[in-house]
């Protein structure tokens, strides 16, 4: 277990927030556009869970200017380069 909790660090929550608000969505546009409560995003946010592939890849569909690879790994910039 303790090599689970060292590997939350690893991913941050602030990588999607600070994305979400490069965007300008709100937590609770995005939950109601991905028909998700707003507390799974939170949760994450916070650092207490991660967000499975299959959500990452829907927000990605849905902000396509939205760099995954900030919200995965903080690398780069919240958006996409133009």
């Amino acid at each position: 277990m303790a090599g689970r909790r060292e590997k939350k660090t690893n991913i941050q929550g602030k990588w999607l927030k600070e994305a979400l608000a490069a965007q300008e969505v709100s937590v609770y546009r995005l939950a109601k556009e991905m028909g998700y409560s707003r507390e799974k995003f939170y949760r994450h946010i916070g650092n207490k869970t991660y967000l499975s592939s299959e959500s990452l890849a829907e927000i990605a569909t849905k902000f396509p200017t939205m760099n995954m690879r900030y919200v995965l790994t903080g690398e780069g910039t919240p958006t996409m380069p133009k």
